[in-house]
Formats: structure tokens, C-alpha cells, sequence
């Protein structure tokens, strides 16, 4: 380390001033929420985004909930149990704020400052930001996170990701990509790169390497909620299994939980953001749950199906299986599944390690891992998106109806590095997924039902893309169901509209007092040699099946008959039209039906509303005269499914999607 500059007193005196800062409580919330106003001549350092949980603002000596926007010299950041922020500056760096976190922001003549006084903090200066010219708008920002017990200087000109964590007796400096500088309290000087940290305990500052510390998690509890369907639990030494309680419950050691088909239940860590769902059909059974420090850990045995993780921002977390850990030191969306030789690990968003005896193996968004086998490494493959996409079209709003569907795939233009949140809600204050990703399109489980909301950004916060989509079960078509339409005798000639398939008809006429019987015939129109239907029947109705007329125009008439048989008098003609009107108001999809076993191909018919186009999977389909289609479909994905996906000028994306049953015994 070079020799003492001028500007080293001035930082220790600025660090000098650090316990007495740490021992001023945080300021307690207003009563009643009031407005926090920006200083009159204050400069834009960041801006605060990705909220989730309790985060506060402190501005002007108020308390006020935060919101996203901007933040200047002077205000103070406090997350919550299970709050979580993202701070943005100008030149692409983002520092993320886990929960029970508090710090300050201010700007002095070597650039930006974070006080910080407790918590964890993760600083990301990405590739493109590093780069000359890269990334943000403004000018490369200089960054020091000054705490209790010490100043970690963190330049920009190179890719970095820095972790500074603030406890009530100790600290830690972590360098995971890049180099810090580190300045003591009493002066000591530290450089750290990249595999190394800081550790600060007991007023000693030394460099160490970055080997996990041994830290003795205390027990925390793991609370099962019913998502959808059904959700069962079995308690420990109990052989039977009863239905999760609506209110949610506290698991204990041991408990198992399982899902029915169709159902899904989440698990929730006691003082952490990171949540554990359970998929369709699927059975797990709770070990333990712990934490220590911003460390959550929680061991599991998934003995069959899917276990969906989502991973707490700011929060080092592992999860224990079987023969294979997780271990992850952000916020990242992931997918384990049982298979009969071992794991399947879809990584959606952000980066975990995955860890298989001494072996380690890095998987990111976007990837596969194929756990398999005692021990080695795990097979890491890219992911490719799900078959159902939807892209930039969907900014207005989609509409997707299905039975199965097990994901959807978010895409947008423009490669790199970027941050996607997905929520439920349009606020995103319940949300689904977030993360980063590093190639443009994100997997996203589909729910049964409800909505999703999706935004994606760059490094420097510039927004890329956002959209929603609506999901729902195949809605009934009420329009074409296979009614009865009445045809009274008459002059006037009834015309019947029908869509999709020819109709069922029932021909009405007076009773002849005499009568025992009434023969109805039906000609084609030009063509009275031959009836193309006849009944004979005893009531003052006759009745055809649906499909016995096909379109067409026809004349028909009623004979009363006689006990004997002998006409009465002669039968008077009356007119009939069927029309086909292709002005069905939805897209109608007669074949193939959900659950129906899947081949090479499978024939998909049905029809579509005027002015429509119609992809199936990707492809064209072509639509005749009268908007029906027929064709032949390879089935794609897992389970097969057959995407349909029908556009109107003016109008929403509908997508029908039918799910059909693998090939197989």
C-alpha cells in the first residue's frame, strides 16, 4: 500500500464520527403518513426501485413509506423484516438493500457515500457499466460505504460485486468480483480482490479468505399456506394426512407436506424474504429451518415433483437437499424437480452455487443443471424458453386460457444483463419472481388463474419492457352450444344462424282434430322428388338431430294422417334457411381436447372469429371462407401442448392452450 495522502485524515475523521452514529436509534414512522419533499436545491444521487416488504425513507427529519424514485444528499433508507430495495445510480451500478438494513446517502468530494449502520448490502458494477462509454447515463460514480468500522472504497471502472455486511459487534467486507481498498478506523489499510474479505471483530481489522464462516444458525419457523387446489399435511409420527388449515400453519421438524393435482402451497422463513412452493403432485418433508446473521438456510427432503425457490435479496441463503446443496448470495427464482435418477435445477433469475460433496458448480438464469448419480458435478445446459412467449405485444394486456399450462415465457428485445420483477398485482407488492438475468426472456410458472405483471430493466435502470397477461381456465362457449332452434309452420320463412356445426331443429305446427299421426318431410329447395328428411310422429312437433340439415335452403311441409294411414288433406310448404355465421365472438377449438393422449401429430380443428389471424405453436394456420381450420400439429414442450394463439386489430392476444397427455403406457 502507497504511503499516507493528504486526504487520508480527512476519511478518518469523517470515519471517526461512525459509533456515534451507530448508536443513534432509527427514527420511529409518523403516526399519521405525510409526504417526503425533496430538498429545494438537492442533486438526484440514485434512485430507489425493486421495493418489496417494509423499506421507510427518512427525509427532512419525516418518515414516510417509500416509494420509487429519486434520492438526494441527506436521506436515510431503512428495510423492515422481510424488506428488500434496490438503489440505481447514473452510471449502472446498483447497490441492494436486504432486510434490517439502515443507511444513509450523502455526496462529499471523492463522490457518493452509504453510511450504513446495520444490514447487508450488496454493490454491482456490471460489465456494461464498466465499460468506457457503457451503461449509465452519467459520469463513473466513486462509491464509499462508510460503517462502524471502517471505509470500503468501490471504483467503477472494472466489473465488481461487493458485499458489506453491518452487525452489532462485528462486520464484514467481502469481495466477490473486482478489488476494494479498505481504511480502518485506528488507519489501517487494506486491499482486497477478489476470493478475499474484510473481517472486522473486536475493534481488529484482518484480511482473510472467503471461506464461509462457521455461524450457528438459531431455529426459525417455516409456515405453510395453501396456493391453490388442495394442500395436505402429516405431522410427524402420523400415517395420516389432513388438509393444510386456511389460516396457514407452523411446521416442526419432520412434518410433510404434500399437494394434490392442480394444487400448490407455499412455505414461508420466519425473518426472511426467501419463500419455498410447492408444485402440483408433489411431497416434501421438513428437516430444519435456521438463520444466523443475514444466513437463512433450510433442509428439505422433496420426495417427489417441483419445489419452486425464491431467494431473499440481500441475504445469503442455502438450501439442503438429499445429495445436493444451493447455495445462493442474492436474489434468485428457481425450480428443483425430482427425477428418478436425481435433480433437475432451472435457474430463472440470478446465480446460486450448487454443491455436491467437494464439488461446486456456478449455475445462472437461464441454465439447467442435471443432478445425477453418488457425487460429481452437476451437467449445466442452457434453458430455452417455455412454448408459450409472450413478448412486446402484450404491453396492453393478454389473455391466455388453459389447463396445465406448467410455465410462460417473458421476452424482450436486446441482449445483456438485466432485472425483471413479476408480480400478481400491478403495484408488484406481491411478487412472483425477481432476479437477474442475462439472456432476454425469463420462464415464469403460469397460474390457474389471475394475472401477472412483468417489468424489465437495464444496469442504469433504463426500462425495457413490461406487460401483463391474464390467465384463466378455457372459458365455455355458450355461443355454440348445440341448441334446439324451434321452426313454426307459416309464410314467413325461418332462417336459422349457426356456428361451428349445423344445429339440431324442431319443426312446430297445429293439431288436426282428427289426426293420429304427422308425417314432416324436408326437401332441398329445387329438389322435391326426394325428402332429405322425414319423421312421422304422434305430437305437433317433430325433431331432427343436430347435423341431420346441413347449410342450405329447404322447404317442408306437415301431413295429418289418419289411424289408418290415409293422408287428411294435403300438406302446406313452409320455408327454412340454415346460414353459417362465422361471427363467432371466440376463438373455438373443437379438437384436440385437454387430456387427450398426444402422438407425432395430432388433427386440430375449430374456428375462429372474422378478421382473426391464428398461429398453432409458432405456425401459420390458414383459415377458410367461413374462418374454419383444420390441420395436422406437432405437439411441443412437456407435458404436449398445443398453443394457440389468435390476434385481432384492436384487440388483446388470446392464447388457447391444450394440454394433452404424454405418449407411453
Amino acid at each position: 500500500m502507497s504511503s499516507t495522502r493528504p486526504w487520508f485524515l480527512a476519511l478518518l475523521l469523517l470515519a471517526s464520527g461512525c459509533d456515534e452514529d451507530a448508536a443513534t436509534p432509527p427514527v420511529a414512522p409518523t403516526a399519521a403518513p405525510v409526504q417526503a419533499q425533496a430538498p429545494d436545491a438537492g442533486v438526484e444521487l440514485g434512485r430507489l426501485e425493486g421495493l418489496s416488504g417494509d423499506v421507510r425513507l427518512e427525509r427532512g427529519g419525516k418518515v414516510v413509506p417509500a416509494t420509487e424514485g429519486p434520492l438526494y444528499g441527506g436521506d436515510a433508507l431503512e428495510t423492515g423484516a422481510g424488506g428488500a430495495a434496490t438503489v440505481r445510480f447514473p452510471d449502472g451500478r446498483s447497490v441492494e438493500v436486504g432486510n434490517g438494513a439502515r443507511f444513509a446517502l450523502s455526496e462529499d468530494s471523492g463522490g457518493i457515500v452509504l453510511t450504513v449502520e446495520r444490514g447487508i448490502l450488496l454493490s454491482r458494477v456490471p460489465a456494461a457499466a464498466a465499460r468506457p462509454g457503457g451503461g449509465g447515463k452519467g459520469a463513473k460514480v466513486t462509491l464509499s460505504i462508510l460503517t462502524p468500522f471502517g471505509l470500503t472504497r468501490v471504483g467503477s471502472d472494472a466489473p465488481s460485486e461487493v458485499s458489506v455486511q453491518v452487525e452489532k459487534d462485528a462486520g464484514r467486507v467481502e469481495v466477490r468480483l473486482g478489488a476494494i481498498e479498505f481504511v480502518s478506523k485506528d488507519g489501517q489499510q487494506l486491499s482486497a480482490a477478489e476470493g478475499q474479505a474484510v473481517a472486522a471483530t473486536g475493534g481488529k481489522v484482518e484480511l482473510v479468505a472467503r471461506t464461509p464462516r462457521v455461524v450457528e444458525l438459531a431455529p426459525i419457523a417455516v409456515t405453510v399456506r395453501l396456493d391453490t387446489g388442495r394442500a395436505e399435511l402429516r405431522p410427524k409420527g402420523d400415517v395420516r394426512w389432513r388438509p393444510v388449515k386456511k389460516q396457514g400453519e407452523v411446521l416442526a421438524p419432520g412434518d410433510g407436506v404434500r399437494t394434490r393435482a392442480g394444487g400448490s402451497a407455499m412455505l414461508a422463513l420466519e425473518g426472511s424474504a426467501s419463500v419455498l412452493s410447492l408444485g402440483s403432485a408433489s411431497e416434501l418433508v421438513l428437516e430444519s429451518a435456521g438463520q444466523g446473521g443475514s444466513t437463512d438456510e433450510a433442509r428439505v427432503d422433496l420426495r417427489q415433483g417441483e419445489l419452486g425457490l425464491q431467494l431473499a435479496q440481500g441475504r445469503t441463503s442455502r438450501v439442503v437437499l438429499p445429495g445436493l446443496n444451493l447455495e445462493g448470495s442474492g436474489a434468485a427464482r428457481l425450480e428443483v424437480r425430482r427425477t428418478g435418477k436425481g435433480y433437475l435445477v432451472d435457474a430463472f433469475t440470478g446465480q446460486v452455487t450448487l454443491v455436491r460433496g467437494g464439488a461446486r458448480q456456478a449455475l445462472r438464469a437461464g441454465e439447467r443443471a442435471t443432478v445425477e448419480g453418488e457425487a460429481g458435478a452437476p451437467r449445466v445446459a442452457p434453458l430455452a424458453p417455455a412454448p408459450l412467449v409472450l413478448g412486446e405485444g402484450v404491453a396492453e394486456g393478454a389473455e391466455v386460457y388453459h389447463q396445465g399450462l406448467p410455465e410462460v415465457a417473458f421476452t424482450w428485445e436486446g441482449e445483456g444483463e438485466a432485472v425483471v420483477e413479476v408480480a400478481s398485482d400491478a403495484g408488484f407488492t406481491r411478487p412472483v419472481l425477481t432476479g437477474t438475468v442475462y439472456k432476454p426472456f425469463v420462464n415464469v410458472p403460469a397460474p390457474a388463474r389471475g394475472a401477472l405483471y412483468w417489468r424489465v430493466r437495464r444496469a442504469d435502470g433504463t426500462e425495457v419492457a413490461k406487460g401483463h397477461a391474464l390467465f384463466a381456465p378455457e372459458r365455455p362457449s355458450k355461443q355454440l352450444d348445440r341448441v334446439r332452434n324451434v321452426v313454426p309452420e307459416g309464410p314467413e320463412k325461418t332462417t336459422i344462424f349457426y356456428q361451428d356445426k349445423p344445429p339440431a331443429v324442431t319443426f312446430t305446427y297445429g293439431e288436426e282434430a282428427s289426426a293420429a299421426r304427422y308425417r314432416v318431410a324436408v326437401y332441398r329447395a329445387g329438389a322435391l322428388g326426394t325428402p332429405v328428411a322425414e319423421r312421422t310422429v304422434a305430437e305437433t312437433r317433430a325433431a331432427l338431430d343436430a347435423g341431420a340439415l346441413e347449410e342450405g335452403s329447404y322447404l317442408w311441409s306437415v301431413t295429418p294422417l289418419s289411424a289408418s294411414g290415409a293422408q287428411l288433406k294435403g300438406g302446406r310448404m313452409n320455408k327454412l334457411e340454415l346460414v353459417y355465421d362465422n361471427s363467432v365472438p371466440v376463438l373455438v377449438v373443437s379438437t384436440p381436447r385437454n387430456g387427450q393422449r398426444a402422438g407425432e401429430r395430432v388433427r386440430a380443428s375449430g374456428v375462429a372469429p372474422v378478421d382473426a389471424r391464428l398461429s398453432i405453436n409458432g405456425r401459420p394456420v390458414a383459415l377458410d371462407g367461413k374462418h374454419r381450420f383444420s390441420t395436422w400439429v406437432e405437439p411441443v414442450g412437456s407435458p404436449p401442448l398445443l398453443v394457440f394463439k389468435m390476434t385481432r386489430s384492436g384487440a388483446p392476444e388470446v392464447h388457447t392452450v391444450r394440454t394433452l397427455r404424454p405418449r407411453g403406457p
